[in-house]
């Protein structure tokens, strides 16, 4: 943590606010809207080509984002390069740096893919202005706790994967090799599938899933 310390804010150091940062403060935490503001005016991301640029997204990410946060459930079914991994690191640093005692695990077929998202939290946190970080406890490549007692976590998906976490946020990769366990509402069976199979099953009419 030591070769980041001059980005990462130290954990239970208050910093004296000015008006303008109490408001612009305020709009990032609203529990309605803040997500947004905070992406729209905070986030900052690395460009292949532009390097550091404020986060602009496009009108479907804008529904993505949306959608994770007003639904509790959610399965996205996208294309590569199109934004979506840049998109929920952004929601999910804001998750955190505004919702006390929240633990996100990021889950990923190859602890790479997890690592990746995890790389684009650190980098955007890092380019927040001092005053609107959360304090932190611990950094580096695999988790971030944060002093409001949020934790964000990056794991390869097995067996074992989030067992003993009360995890408030679950955010997979990898739609065809992460498995969840369904139960029909009709006959209460209950099977382990992919979930790009409950992707379509979701989408078929005949199948009623609780």
């Amino acid at each position: 943590m030591s070769d980041d310390s001059q980005f990462v804010r130290a954990p239970n150091i208050t910093i004296p606010l000015t008006r303008s940062q109490v408001i612009e403060y305020s709009k990032c935490a609203d529990p309605i809207n803040g997500y947004r503001y905070f992406m729209e005016n905070y986030f900052f991301i690395q460009h292949p080509t532009k390097g550091q640029i404020k986060y602009k997204p496009f009108s479907f990410q804008v529904k993505l984002i949306e959608n994770y946060h007003n639904r509790r459930f959610s399965i996205s079914m996208l294309s590569r390069q199109t934004g979506k991994t840049t998109s929920a690191a952004g929601y999910l640093l804001w998750f955190a740096m505004f919702n006390p005692d929240q633990t996100i695990l990021i889950a990923a077929h190859q602890y790479s893919g997890a690592q990746e998202i995890m790389q684009r939290i650190r980098y955007a946190y890092e380019m927040c202005p001092m005053w609107l970080k959360a304090g932190v406890e611990s950094y580096n490549q695999g988790n971030i706790n944060f002093d409001n007692k949020s934790r964000i976590v990056a794991r390869a998906t097995t067996e074992k994967t989030g067992r003993g976490m009360s995890i408030s946020l679950l955010y997979c990769l990898d739609g065809d090799t992460t498995r969840v366990r369904i139960r029909n509402k009709q006959t209460l069976v209950e099977e382990d599938v992919t979930l790009t199979e409950l992707y379509k099953k979701l989408y078929d009419p005949k199948n009623l899933i609780g």
